[in-house]
């Protein structure tokens, strides 16, 4: 089963905790590295932090559930397993790991590279998230292979 990183709105627009701008570098790094697919999800096309590779799919959401509305679906490869990573944990990043699982995804959600607007919004939208069925793993633990 292939294993593509879906970044959500990590873009140049959003402030970001050093350490989570980190962890997500370290994570799209570690993608590209293993030759995984890269799907980046951007709200009223913003400028990319991080920026895009050839090959790589942007896909811009109009809904927080990033499947509405957008062609998020036709830049994922059949079967994909999902490891999502970005902002706003409680908000797009929820909502689009919410409507991948409800899609039959397999789901990872990389702890340390989403960040909500309070500090403790990450820790809870994991919860909720594994509690819906989403495998929460450390980001730096997270294999693209």
């Amino acid at each position: 089963m292939a294993t593509a990183l879906l970044l959500i709105d990590v873009q140049r627009d959003m402030l970001l905790t050093p350490s989570v701008a980190a962890s997500l570098r370290a994570l799209l790094s570690r993608a590209r590295n293993a030759g995984a697919p890269v799907v980046h999800v951007r709200s009223d096309d913003q400028q990319l932090l991080f920026g895009s590779w050839r090959g790589e799919a942007v896909v811009d959401r109009t809904d927080e559930n990033a499947f509405l509305g957008s062609a998020l679906t036709e830049a994922l490869p059949p079967g994909t397993r999902l490891v999502v990573a970005g902002v706003w944990s409680e908000h797009a990043v929820s909502a689009t790991v919410t409507a991948a699982l409800g899609r039959g995804y397999r789901v990872v959600l990389a702890s340390g590279a989403h960040e909500g607007f309070k500090p403790e919004a990450a820790r809870q939208t994991e919860d909720e998230l594994a509690a819906a069925g989403a495998v929460i793993a450390d980001a730096d633990a997270v294999p693209f292979s």
